[in-house]
């Protein structure tokens, strides 16, 4: 029979061990959409028409619904005047290698702009609201901000190679996972899980914890977009 000291001492082992894993050893972190808007009908309200607006490409709606000083980069970007310029962008405000590219990077700030109101968000403070949800989510302590990406669908295909016809090696449903080097050209992801196991995800089932993201904040009693960017 063993000793009862070594069970113990066994028990008190492995607790040290587990605990000391760093949380990308210890388990699969997932991030469930969350939206707390409800929480206050003027949000519901307000965030319901500038979906439409921005739908419909109401540009003078949507610049409005800005604040004088909302900030667009972590550079010299703010205010209503570069919003307006970021939503009409054309071949001249480039350089010459990205002119062809104007109209798909103008469509592709409104489409940013709608995909973060569509995906929920959270409350940081009774007066301001975050979203998405991707973006207040707790990340685990280990993670990089630049490689880590939130599967933002349930049963999202993980395949053996940068393909849809790539054989299906598991499926993730809200993970969290750490992007690697595989699939450029594609518009596949390579990426690691917690658990070590790789594989290739389409990037619609994918979001960087630093895409787009946006801050409303009630002012004088009224929702205002005071923040739209992306980056760290």
């Amino acid at each position: 029979m063993i000793d009862r000291t070594v069970i113990l001492w066994l028990f008190a082992m492995a607790w040290v061990f587990f605990a000391s894993m760093p949380p990308s050893m210890a388990a699969e972190f997932r991030v469930l959409p969350v939206d707390e808007a409800a929480k206050d009908a003027s949000l519901v309200t307000f965030r319901g028409k500038l979906l439409d607006a921005i739908a419909r490409r109401d540009l003078d709606y949507v610049v409005g619904q800005a604040s004088s000083d909302i900030k667009l980069s972590f550079g010299g970007s703010y205010g209503q005047k570069d919003f307006r310029k970021s939503l009409t962008l054309s071949a001249q405000d480039l350089a010459d290698e990205y002119k062809h590219r104007a109209a798909e990077m103008r469509e592709g700030y409104w489409d940013a702009l709608e995909e973060v109101f569509r995906m929920g968000g959270q409350f940081t403070a009774a007066d301001t609201f975050e979203a998405p949800y991707t973006w207040t989510a707790k990340l685990p302590q280990d993670a990089d901000p630049y490689t880590t990406y939130l599967v933002i669908t349930k049963d999202a295909p993980l395949r053996d190679r940068p393909s849809k016809y790539g054989a299906v090696i598991s499926s993730l449903s809200y993970d969290i996972v750490t992007g690697i080097e595989g699939g450029e050209g594609t518009k596949f992801q390579k990426v690691k899980l917690a658990s070590g196991a790789q594989g290739f995800v389409h990037e619609d089932h994918l979001r960087s914890s630093i895409d787009y993201r946006a801050r409303l904040q009630k002012r004088n009693g009224k929702w205002t977009i005071t923040l739209f960017i992306s980056g760290d």
